[in-house]
C-alpha cells in the first residue's frame, strides 16, 4: 500500500498538470496576499491618520488655553473645564504632566498620580523637546486597561517644563480596521476560490490533451494506431491535437505501406524463385527431357532478369528516398536527349507496330537547356515510354510533345491506350501498384517504375502530372525550369531530396 502511495506521489510530482495548476495558484495566492497586506496598511494608516490629525489639532487648542491661565486671565477651574470639554471632543483624555511625571491637570481623573510606566519613554522624549505619537496600555479607574493612541509634546507651564499628553482609545480604530480587514478578506477569499476553480479547469484543459497524446504515443509504440486525441477547441492546444492526429494518420498510412511493401516484395521475390527452383528440381530429377532444356533455361533466364530488375529498382528507390542518390546535373539539351531515348526504344515501338508522333521545336530555334542529370532524365523518359508501350494496343499512337517558354520546359508523353480509372490515377505513384490485369496486356514490370519517376522528377526540381480517361489513353506532363547562361555554374552535384 505504501509503495503504491509513493508511486502515485512521484507521478503527481512529475505531472505537468499539477505543476501548472500549483504554479498558477501560488501566483494568485501571492498576489491576493500582497493585495490584502497593502489594503490593510493603507486603511490602518488612513484611520490612524485621522486620529493623529485630530489629536494634533486638540493639542493646539490646549496650548491656547494655557496662555490665559499663565497670564492670570483664566482660573484653574476654568482650565479643568476646558480640558474636559476638549477631552470629550475626541473621546479621550488630556494630561498636563510636570517634570517629575506627576499629572498636574487632567480632563477626567488621576490628578496628582504618576503617569503609567508604559508611557515613560514618551515622557522622556517629550522632556527632550520631542513630540510624536505612540500607543500604550493605560489602566483607567484602577482596574480597566485600555489600548490608547497617545500624542505627546513638550510645553512650558509657569516658566517650568511640562509635558502634554492627549490619549484616545485605540479600540475604536482597531474595531474599524478589523471590520475593514473582514470586508477585504472575505471578497478576496471568494475571489481566490473562484480563481482556483478557473485555474483547475484551465490546467485540465491545457494538460488534458498532452496526457492523451502521451498515452496515444505509448499505444503507437506498441503498434496500436487506432487511438486519436479529441479536439475540443480551436486554439493552439486544439491545433496541436489536430496536428498530432494528422501525424498518427500519416504514421498509420506509412505502417500500412510498410506492411504492403514487405508483402509485395515477398510476393515478387517468391514468384520467380519458386519458378526457378521448380524448373531446376525438375531438370535434376529428369522430369524435363534434355531436348527441352534450352526452352526452360530461357524461362529461367527471364526470371533471373526479372529478379535483377526488381532488386535494381528496389536499391534505386531506396537511394532516392533516403537522399543518398547524387544527381550529376549539367545544362542538358532536352531535345537532343529525348531524341536519343526515342532511338533507343525504337525496336520496342516497332515490335508492337506503334506510331510515334514527335512534336519538337523548329531546328533553327535555340536549344532548350535544363539543369538535369542526363542518365536520370533518360531513366524518367524510358519508364514513362515503357509504360505507354505496355498499355497501348497494337497500331496505337504515342505522342511526344516538347515545348518551352522563357522559364519552363514542358514535355508531354501521350498515348491512346487503355487509360485509367480515377482510383488507379490516385495510386499509380504507389510502390508495386499495377494496372488492372483484366484490361489490356499483362504488365511485366516490377510496379516500381512510376514511383521512381515521381521521386526522380522531384529530385531534379521538376513537376509531373497525369491525366487519363478510361479507354481513351493517358497523358503525362513533365515540367522543368529552363537553364539560363547567367547561372553561377554550369555543372554541379546535388543530392536528391527524396
Amino acid at each position: 500500500m505504501r509503495s503504491k502511495l509513493n508511486q502515485m506521489f512521484k507521478r503527481l510530482k512529475r505531472s505537468l498538470y499539477l505543476k501548472v495548476f500549483l504554479s498558477f495558484l501560488a501566483t494568485c495566492v501571492l498576489f491576493f496576499a500582497a493585495l490584502a497586506v497593502f489594503w490593510n496598511f493603507y486603511f490602518s494608516d488612513l484611520f490612524y491618520k485621522e486620529k493623529k490629525e485630530l489629536l494634533l489639532a486638540r493639542a493646539g487648542e490646549v496650548s491656547k488655553l494655557l496662555t490665559p491661565v499663565q497670564e492670570g486671565a483664566m482660573s484653574v477651574r476654568e482650565l479643568r473645564l476646558g480640558l474636559r470639554i476638549l477631552g470629550r471632543s475626541f473621546n479621550g483624555q488630556v494630561w498636563i504632566v510636570d517634570q517629575k511625571g506627576n499629572i498636574l491637570y487632567s480632563s477626567f481623573e488621576g490628578e496628582g498620580s504618576l503617569i503609567p510606566k508604559s508611557m515613560d519613554s514618551m515622557f522622556l522624549d517629550a522632556m527632550r523637546s520631542k513630540s510624536g505619537y505612540s500607543t500604550a496600555m493605560v489602566t483607567q479607574g484602577g482596574s480597566k486597561t485600555e489600548h490608547v493612541l497617545t500624542y505627546y509634546s513638550n510645553i512650558s507651564l509657569n516658566d517650568k517644563p511640562a509635558v502634554l499628553f492627549l490619549l484616545t482609545p485605540a479600540e475604536e480604530i482597531s474595531e474599524a480596521i478589523q471590520a475593514v480587514r473582514w470586508n477585504i478578506l472575505v471578497p478576496l477569499m471568494f475571489s481566490l476560490l473562484a480563481v482556483g476553480i478557473i485555474l483547475f479547469s484551465l490546467s485540465r484543459r491545457l494538460t488534458g490533451p498532452l496526457q492523451q497524446m502521451n498515452s496515444t504515443a505509448l499505444a503507437m509504440a506498441e503498434g496500436d494506431f487506432s487511438r486519436r486525441v479529441p479536439i475540443v477547441s480551436d486554439d493552439e492546444i486544439g491545433q496541436l491535437a489536430s496536428s498530432f492526429n494528422f501525424m498518427v494518420d500519416q504514421l498509420e498510412q506509412w505502417e500500412d505501406s510498410r506492411k504492403d511493401f514487405l508483402a509485395n516484395v515477398s510476393h515478387e521475390l517468391r514468384s520467380p524463385l519458386t519458378t526457378l527452383r521448380g524448373f531446376i528440381a525438375a531438370m535434376n530429377d529428369g522430369i524435363i527431357p534434355k531436348e527441352q532444356y534450352p526452352h526452360y533455361l530461357k524461362i529461367c533466364d527471364y526470371e533471373v532478369q526479372r529478379l535483377q530488375r526488381l532488386v535494381s529498382d528496389l536499391l534505386d528507390l531506396a537511394r532516392i528516398q533516403n537522399g543518398t542518390d547524387v544527381f550529376l546535373t549539367v545544362p542538358l539539351d532536352v531535345t537532343q536527349k529525348t531524341r536519343e531515348v526515342l532511338d533507343w526504344l525504337l525496336p520496342s515501338f516497332q515490335s508492337k507496330q506503334l506510331q510515334i508522333h514527335v512534336h519538337f521545336p523548329h531546328p533553327d530555334n535555340a536549344p532548350i537547356l535544363c539543369l538535369l542529370d542526363p542518365d536520370r532524365f533518360a531513366q524518367v523518359l524510358q519508364n514513362l515510354l515503357y509504360n505507354a508501350i505496355q498499355f497501348t494496343p497494337i497500331n496505337g499512337i504515342i505522342e511526344v510533345i516538347l515545348d518551352a517558354d522563357a522559364e519552363t520546359c514542358s514535355l508531354i508523353i501521350k498515348d491512346n491506350g487503355i487509360g485509367m480509372t480515377e482510383e488507379e490515377m490516385q495510386r499509380i505513384w504507389d510502390r508495386f501498384f499495377k494496372a488492372d490485369r483484366s484490361r489490356g496486356e499483362r504488365t511485366t514490370g516490377t510496379g516500381l517504375g512510376l514511383t521512381i519517376v515521381k521521386h526522380l522528377v522531384i529530385g531534379l526540381k521538376g513537376q509531373i502530372d497525369v491525366s487519363s480517361s478510361l479507354g481513351e489513353g493517358t497523358e503525362f506532363h513533365l515540367k522543368f525550369p529552363v537553364y539560363h547562361e547567367n547561372h553561377i555554374s554550369d555543372s554541379y552535384m546535388t543530392g536528391t531530396g527524396g
